[in-house]
């Protein structure tokens, strides 16, 4: 773990917390991020669609197991 301090406005904050509904504010900011990056990463797989193949029944697949772990971790 990381200890950190972010000046984040209190706007986001209400929002990031009624969406996420974590027992801690670093819990809610932390599956942000996961989601934040897992959003980044799915948008750079989007820009390869049609240069390459892939199979997308696999990356929807783990798409939803990493869904399903994020519930179970929150």
């Amino acid at each position: 773990m990381m200890r950190t301090t972010l000046n984040i406005s209190e706007e986001v904050m209400k929002e990031a917390e009624e969406l996420y509904k974590a027992n801690s504010k670093s819990a809610m900011v932390e599956n942000a991020l996961k989601d934040a990056i897992r959003f980044k990463k799915m948008q750079e797989l989007m820009k390869l669609k049609g240069k390459i193949e892939f199979d997308e029944e696999a990356i929807e697949n783990l798409r939803s197991a990493e869904i399903a772990e994020n519930k179970n971790n929150s």
